[in-house]
């Protein structure tokens, strides 16, 4: 029984990023290129969406996550005409920093690779 759970919920988080990401390209273009839903997590019950999202310009993500939590009631609308789930589960928008801990390792890797010596052989 665990695992139906659990797979309903990565084919819902699944389709609830494909609608996600789907709205900001048709009707937010301009956040196209330095927003992209990076992932969306939810526990068995579906009652609650974590949606991790990737803002490229450091400067702007607090003012890209206040506008989204913002249009959280609007997502929530969008998602319930779309998908057809007993619940409509609510949105909680997180910043992904993954991609500021890749550029953190290849700026270490960068700096190890600049003090190792020549091999001479």
């Amino acid at each position: 029984m665990v695992k139906e759970s659990s797979y309903r919920a990565k084919r819902v988080s699944h389709l609830i990023q494909q609608e996600i990401s789907q709205y900001l390209i048709e009707e937010l273009p301009e956040m196209v290129g330095f927003l992209t839903v990076t992932g969306v997590e939810m526990p068995p019950d579906l009652l609650t969406a974590k949606i991790s999202v990737s803002v490229l310009e450091k400067n702007r993500r607090e003012s890209t996550l206040r506008l989204l939590q913002k249009k959280v009631p609007y997502f929530r609308k969008l998602l319930a005409n779309r998908l057809n789930l007993r619940y409509n589960p609510q949105l909680i928008f997180v910043i992904d920093h993954s991609a500021d801990y890749e550029e953190k390792i290849d700026q270490l890797l960068e700096l190890v690779k600049k003090n190792e010596p020549e091999d001479k052989n």
